[in-house]
């Protein structure tokens, strides 16, 4: 007997588990196909964790700075806990970008967020641990930090399920069923759920799932999404001999093109950087020995000395889903009625997770739009692709 929903959410990561929770604590029947329960093929498991408000694009920060709220109350707000730790943050740039620095901080304080410029002096009396040659600006965040993905996502599925929600096991992947036009459900396995409305929240796998039936975004008929995988990676090393490790706040440098933050007690987690192709299938683990893991230290090691001669404790690679302009795919596919896209992230997708899946959840259940969405609908690539958004730093 095929079971049926209101909604069903396709995806394996923290923006799916997201949207499933506050669709079924609105009252929504809602079926969640996810790989496991570990969301060991999603790019959430592997992902920094960041959890801050500073972006080029104000929409992204918009999102992050509506999400942010709910990092810092997760028991209250959503209950257990998803790791968040606030260690502040910090954005360091050179002389070129110093004044589009400032503009960012007074954009994101007019939307509310806790921010402030700092000389590199200033920000040196806090940290230590840091070399600031070459900086020439610091945005600083101090209610910013990092939170734990792949425990974000798990209690956020958790939770669905307690609320009503049917977690279905799709260790194949899933499917979506069409009739003409019309998208009216998803088959995980030997399971199919019929629904009024499938969420696509399937990160870099989101545009397979959509191509195999035949759905897509293009106005000559195209089947699949402006999307391409891209990899990022990043180590995790020991920094219990790093002197001044324990007061390090979360930064990234846009003059080296990293980012490094605590990861714990005596740990720190830097950027590896990595060829912008897929990684290998099935393949997560970056090995101890590889050339981009040096390439990664060295990155750090610009601002943070004696990182070249920490233990590596960990190293990981995944998968990101990112989009031909730069921007998420949120919102219903005109040509496709029962077709709902949450995917395409750009890398950004946990910080702002849980303001998308309020917002997404919200639009489903009233069919009301809401404002903060508005720049990420889909079907603004029916007409050809649009323009790049600006990237205003160097490496952001």
């Amino acid at each position: 007997m095929p079971r049926t929903a209101d909604v069903v959410v396709i995806g394996d990561g923290v923006v799916g588990a997201s949207i499933a929770y506050h669709l079924a604590a609105a009252g929504s029947r809602v079926a969640l196909l996810a790989r496991d329960g570990a969301f060991a093929h999603s790019a959430t498991r592997h992902s920094a964790g960041q959890v801050r408000m500073h972006h080029s694009d104000p929409h992204d920060a918009r999102l992050a700075a509506l999400s942010l709220e709910t990092f810092e109350q997760w028991p209250q707000l959503i209950g257990g806990d998803c790791g968040f730790r606030r260690t502040g943050f910090a954005f360091l740039v050179g002389d070129e970008h110093a004044d589009r620095l400032a503009r960012s901080v007074k954009e994101l304080t007019e939307l509310g967020v806790s921010t402030y410029g700092l000389t590199p002096g200033e920000f040196a009396e806090a940290q230590p641990a840091l070399d600031l040659t070459g900086v020439a600006a610091v945005a600083y965040e101090p209610r910013s930090g990092y939170a734990d993905p792949a425990r974000t996502a798990a209690v956020l599925a958790g939770r669905a399920r307690a609320l009503g929600a049917d977690v279905v096991s799709a260790r194949a992947g899933a499917r979506l069923c069409r009739s003409g036009d019309l998208i009216t459900g998803a088959v995980a396995g030997d399971e199919t759920v019929s629904a009024g409305q499938v969420v696509v929240a399937a990160g870099a796998g989101s545009s397979g799932v959509c191509a195999d039936a035949g759905a897509g975004l293009g106005g000559d008929g195209g089947a699949g999404l402006p999307l391409h995988a891209r990899q990022f990676g990043w180590a995790v090393a020991d920094s219990a001999a790093l002197p001044g490790a324990e007061r390090l706040c979360m930064i990234i440098d846009d003059t080296a093109g990293t980012y490094f933050r605590p990861d714990g007690p005596g740990r720190v987690l830097f950027r590896i950087p990595l060829e912008p192709t897929a990684a290998p299938e099935g393949s997560t683990r970056i090995p101890a020995d590889a050339e981009e893991i040096g390439v990664g230290r060295a990155l750090a090691a610009r601002r943070l000395h004696g990182i070249t001669a920490a233990p590596l404790i960990d190293a990981a690679r995944a998968d990101e889903a990112y989009t031909d302009d730069g921007r998420a795919l949120v919102g219903p596919v005109g040509r496709h009625p029962g077709l709902y896209l949450a995917t395409g992230f750009n890398g950004g997708g946990f910080k702002t997770a849980p303001a998308v899946g309020r917002a997404v959840a919200d639009e489903l259940t009233t069919g009301a739009q809401r404002p903060e969405l508005g720049a990420y609908r889909p079907d603004r690539f029916a007409a050809g692709p649009p323009s790049p958004t600006i990237q205003r730093y160097r490496h952001m």
